[in-house]
C-alpha cells in the first residue's frame, strides 16, 4: 500500500515547512471531544496529537504539524502545547487555542480531517494515562529518544514506527 501524496500548503511564515501549528490540530481534537460533551487534559491533547502526527507521517507521507515533539518523562510533548497549559495541570481544557489567521485551515484538507477523526475514534476515549502508556511501549519514538540530551523526537524515528505499525511488525 502506498502513502497518498497532496499536495500541501506551507506553514505560517516559512514557505520550507508543511504543517499546521500545534494549537491547529490541539483544537481539532478539542472541537471532537466538545461535540460529545467530553473536555480533555493537556496529557491527552498532547499524546492525540502526537500519535495524530505519527499516522500522518506513515499514512500521507507527510508531517500533520510543523511543531517539534520532545521526549518528556510523561511522553511525547509539544512543547509548544504545554507552554499554553502548563498551569492546568489534570484540569481540563475549556477554551480553543488562539490561532494565527494566517495559518492554513485545516477544514481545507479532507485527508488530515479523516485521519484526525480516525485517530479520535481509535484513542479519543483513553485516559491521558492510557495514552501516555501507549506511547511509552517498548520501540516508540519516545522510548528511542527518552533521556537523550536535547530530548527532540525526530520525524523520521516517528515516522518509521507508525509504518512499522502499519505493517503489522
Amino acid at each position: 500500500m502506498t502513502a497518498p501524496q497532496t499536495e500541501f500548503p506551507p506553514a505560517y511564515g516559512d514557505p520550507t515547512r508543511t504543517g499546521y501549528a500545534a494549537e491547529v490540530v490541539a483544537n481539532a481534537f478539542l472541537d471532537l471531544a466538545r461535540a460529545e460533551g467530553r473536555t480533555l487534559t493537556q496529557m491527552q491533547v498532547n499524546k492525540l496529537v502526537f500519535i495524530a502526527h505519527g499516522w500522518a507521517l506513515a499514512l500521507l507521507g507527510r508531517p500533520l504539524t510543523y511543531n517539534t515533539f520532545h521526549a518528556w518523562q510523561r511522553g511525547p510533548v509539544a512543547p509548544r502545547l504545554w507552554e499554553h497549559w502548563r498551569t492546568l495541570g489534570r484540569q481540563p481544557i475549556r477554551e480553543a487555542l488562539p490561532v494565527s489567521a494566517a495559518e492554513p485551515r485545516l477544514e481545507e484538507d479532507s485527508d488530515a480531517v479523516n485521519l484526525i477523526r480516525g485517530i479520535w475514534v481509535t484513542y479519543g476515549q483513553k485516559s491521558g494515562e492510557e495514552l501516555s502508556n501507549l506511547t511509552h511501549l517498548q520501540g516508540t519514538p519516545w522510548a528511542q529518544t527518552y533521556g537523550l540530551s536535547n530530548d527532540l523526537i525526530p520525524n523520521e524515528i516517528t515516522r518509521e514506527y507508525y509504518v512499522d505499525l502499519l505493517r503489522g511488525a
